[in-house]
């Protein structure tokens, strides 16, 4: 199971979801407070599950999340270029993406770290 697991949320769409979920509550004119430890819960479970797999295969996992993004993003996400101002839509899911991985590999980072020095020390 913990094989397959990676796999699946590294393919989830999170960048694209982020900002429909973010722009779906622009209309009531309240921000989401969810959303940032939704995201938060994402990198870390992500991070923690991706600790048996090669950076390489992280990269590559994680751009099936941007391929599916962008897929997303251009049949559901509304062309509002107020709201994307100043760089546009996919220069931002790009960013958010980006965000995402390095947060995923300070994750791992932080988990390779702690077993291989604290727990040895215990």
């Amino acid at each position: 199971m913990k094989r397959i697991l990676f796999p699946i949320l590294a393919c989830v769409p999170a960048p694209f979801l982020y900002f429909y979920i973010e722009y779906a509550f622009t209309a009531s004119a309240t921000y989401p407070w969810f959303l940032i430890p939704l995201t938060i819960f994402y990198f870390v479970l992500t991070g923690y599950v991706s600790k048996n797999y090669s950076i390489l295969s992280l990269l590559c996992w994680n751009l099936g999340s941007l391929v599916f993004s962008f897929l997303f993003a251009h049949f559901f996400l509304v062309e509002d270029m107020e709201y994307y101002e100043p760089f546009g839509e996919h220069f931002m899911l790009i960013y958010t993406w980006a965000l995402m991985v390095v947060a995923q590999l300070f994750v791992r980072h932080v988990i390779h770290y702690y077993n291989e020095n604290i727990r040895q020390e215990k």
